[in-house]
């Protein structure tokens, strides 16, 4: 996500479990790599480039063994120039993570309606929901950023609270 569009939802099979073979090649090489090769300006958040200028943006994630794996990080590194490494961003800091916020915003519309009856079904409630996000909730979500930033630094890296 950025303040501009999102990924595309990848959605994991519960017969899957996410490694790092896994998260490389069908996640970060299927999904996340073409995300940064996009080229328009508007149209469905989903389909939008998410930065002006590659060199503004960087690439993170939390702490997730797939994602800190040596050979996940060895590929993100040659991959995604905005690639932050797992010892530089804080893994579990919902406080500076605003994809955080997003999944709660996710959970919420989630829990509004009917409950799926089925993984099909959930699936598509779930896309219904992502394609739904709107443009303001992504501002809303990467604005507060700078701020949340200098509230840490000042706090000596403690939690925000926000």
């Amino acid at each position: 996500m950025s303040h501009r569009g999102l990924s595309e939802l990848h959605l994991i099979s519960p017969r899957h479990s996410v490694n790092a073979d896994y998260y490389i090649n069908e996640i970060l090489a299927k999904c996340r790599l073409p995300t940064y090769k996009r080229k328009k300006m508007r149209g469905p958040l989903t389909q939008r480039k998410l930065y002006r200028k590659i060199s503004d943006t960087f690439f993170m994630q939390d702490g997730a063994p797939a994602h800190t794996a040596i050979k996940t990080q060895k590929w993100l590194s040659d991959h995604l120039p905005g690639f932050w490494a797992k010892d530089i961003w804080p893994s579990n800091s919902p406080d500076l993570n605003p994809i955080e916020n997003l999944w709660a915003i996710m959970q919420a519309e989630l829990d509004k309606r009917k409950p799926a009856t089925n993984l099909k079904q959930l699936a598509k409630i779930l896309e219904n929901i992502w394609s739904g996000i709107s443009p303001s909730i992504l501002q809303n979500l990467t604005d507060g950023m700078p701020n949340r930033i200098n509230s840490c630094i000042e706090l000596n890296g403690e939690y925000i609270g926000k």
